[in-house]
């Protein structure tokens, strides 16, 4: 699912940098936040009072943190007291000082209302994906029961993806495919057939949610982009990589890639540019997907969807009625 994918491509990523740490917004101390600056209140009060704070020898404009040698100016203390000094920056040092006010006042209303809280006792425990009180996603049986349905499916899923892609097509990486491309406009358009060797099938992201009925579904009722698990197939055509796409079938508008019996398998896949068109193998892969992959069901998937997000917003996001219609279809049994 996207949104799983992403978080795992989010978190394996390694760029070397660190976020650096929020300095404050009214003064920039890079030591503190503006909810807890030691110079707003001061400096608010000699605003109500009618005078500029810098008036105050004391005041921290007069006695700004220095940059440090070989520090860029801007976005530091001094450069900031500099503009706050500066009597064309007195406005903007009021609407800031102002702003910075109502943010500490505010996190001491929301401290206030913890503490008051915490003195009354502890908030009874809610459930976060049913709902429900007396208990918490950790412990919930709906969630569990979810998950194994999902997983189930996925189980199920994954046997007719093996069935067709592996053992009927001979799919997977190394297999030679002939493929469609199309050139030129109009009435010069024209087609070529090229010879591709499969390089990669995002085998590990997919799941039942490949396939999401966009025949029968528009954007209403159709699952949620952060759910589905498009398949994306990489190919080399001519010392090129490409995308490979499927053709589509009985003049609809999205292809669909059937099973061996006939059945609805996949509608949804990848960005699609820079692609050529699948059209028949002609040498199965030599190395084939194992069948440790059919027992995984993306548990790991499956338990940070359910985490993330709740009962309600899988419902409304019509994951819940996919999954019902596809073990209503082939008879999977809803009991743990």
């Amino acid at each position: 699912m996207r949104a799983f994918n992403q978080s795992q491509n989010s978190s394996s990523s390694s760029t070397g940098t660190r976020r650096d740490k929020p300095s404050c917004s009214y003064c920039n101390d890079p030591e503190h936040q503006v909810t807890s600056c030691p110079h707003v209140k001061s400096d608010w009060a000699m605003f109500q009072s009618y005078n500029i704070p810098c008036s105050d020898p004391n005041n921290w404009t007069n006695n700004p943190i220095p940059n440090q040698q070989g520090q860029r100016s801007w976005g530091t203390q001094a450069t900031q007291a500099s503009w706050f000094k500066n009597p064309s920056g007195w406005s903007k040092w009021y609407a800031q000082c102002e702003k910075a006010f109502d943010k500490i006042k505010a996190k001491e209303l929301r401290d206030a209302q913890k503490s008051k809280a915490k003195s009354k006792g502890k908030k009874a425990k809610s459930c976060g994906f049913c709902g429900g009180t007396g208990h918490n996603r950790r412990d919930c049986s709906e969630m569990t029961a979810l998950n194994n349905r999902l997983i189930r499916a996925n189980n199920h899923w994954r046997q007719r993806l093996f069935d067709t892609f592996v053992l009927e097509m001979g799919l997977g990486a190394g297999a030679l495919v002939k493929v469609t491309e199309q050139s030129g406009h109009w009435n010069n358009r024209t087609t070529e057939e090229h010879v591709a060797i499969i390089t990669s099938i995002n085998w590990n992201e997919l799941n039942m949610f490949c396939h999401i009925d966009r025949i029968n579904s528009n954007w209403r009722n159709r699952v949620h982009e952060n759910l589905q698990a498009p398949i994306e197939i990489k190919v080399q055509v001519n010392g090129r990589e490409r995308t490979l796409t499927f053709p589509t079938i009985g003049g609809q508008n999205y292809p669909v890639i059937n099973d061996v019996l006939g059945r609805p398998l996949i509608d949804t896949f990848g960005y699609n540019y820079n692609s050529v068109t699948f059209k028949s193998v002609m040498s199965p892969t030599e190395t084939p997907l194992s069948e440790d992959w059919l027992t995984q069901g993306q548990a790991e998937c499956v338990e940070f969807i359910t985490k993330r997000y709740s009962y309600e917003k899988l419902s409304q996001w019509n994951a819940i009625d996919l999954l019902e219609k596809y073990e209503k279809r082939f008879n999977l049994t809803q009991q743990s």
